[in-house]
């Protein structure tokens, strides 16, 4: 594992303010290809909303929900953060399976992470629906981003890292 430590990968969905302790969250274990695929769905479907938000002649047939969904991700969550993935890259550039990360978070985090999975599961039910052009998460994508989550909430409640038990592949 790296000693050095990134931001947290949950940056644009943390409003916390930058001034609060910080925790250590250490992640044992991460399936490079499965992250770097539910990265690349992530961005897909970011761009997505992106382009909805802008479309205002395609909302007055839209439903509530996705609406609200748009204005959330399309919008307010759409501008992209600087998410931590150096180390990732280089993982998947040497071809290796699994890779370990360490990032320094606050509580806020916990949050973010509630935020982002209730989000992810809203797109995947209008993704699963066609309501979408992206497809909705697999199964394992599913499995890994709810560990990869839980993690953080675990971890800033102090308890210790769980590695990753799924498969390497999506």
């Amino acid at each position: 594992m790296s000693d050095q430590h990134s931001s947290s990968p949950l940056g644009r969905y943390d409003d916390s303010p930058s001034d609060d302790p910080l925790h250590e969250v250490r992640l044992v274990g991460v399936p490079v290809r499965v992250l770097v695929a539910g990265r690349q769905h992530h961005d897909e479907l970011m761009h997505e909303f992106s382009v909805l938000a802008v479309a205002e002649d395609s909302r007055a047939d839209v439903p509530q929900r996705m609406l609200d969904l748009i204005e959330t991700l399309g919008t307010r969550y759409a501008s992209s953060a600087e998410r931590p993935d150096a180390e990732v890259d280089a993982a998947q550039a040497r071809g290796d399976d699994t890779v370990d990360l360490a990032y320094q978070v606050s509580a806020h985090v916990v949050e973010a992470a509630d935020r982002l999975a209730a989000l992810m599961a809203e797109a995947d039910d209008f993704c699963r629906r066609e309501q979408m052009l992206t497809l909705e998460r697999t199964e394992v994508m599913r499995t890994f981003a709810e560990w990869y989550l839980d993690e953080f909430r675990r971890q800033v409640n102090g308890e210790p890292p769980r590695p990753w038990d799924g498969p390497l592949d999506v």
